[in-house]
């Protein structure tokens, strides 16, 4: 499957969904679960021109930590 880079609201979104949270750490920024452990590290590239998205390989990796857990990635949303 080819990942794509994910817009940061919407990933924000789904991270909510399930509980989850994402703190800025030192480069980068961290995704917490519901009990305030740490699951990975997030790139969020970002530029003066362009906005703010998750890159492809960190939206891999929160899809591989979802499987693991047996959740949902994404989370179901309203097709329009």
């Amino acid at each position: 499957m080819v990942y794509k880079p994910l817009d940061r609201k919407l990933f924000l979104q789904h991270i909510k969904k399930h509980g989850w949270s994402l703190k800025k750490g030192g480069i980068d920024w961290n995704l917490y679960d519901e009990n305030d452990v740490l699951l990975c590290s997030i790139k969020i590239a970002h530029g003066k021109k362009t906005k703010e998205e998750v890159v492809a390989y960190s939206v891999q990796k929160t899809e591989r930590i979802c499987k693991e857990k047996g959740l949902l990635w994404p989370p179901k949303t309203k097709k329009k």
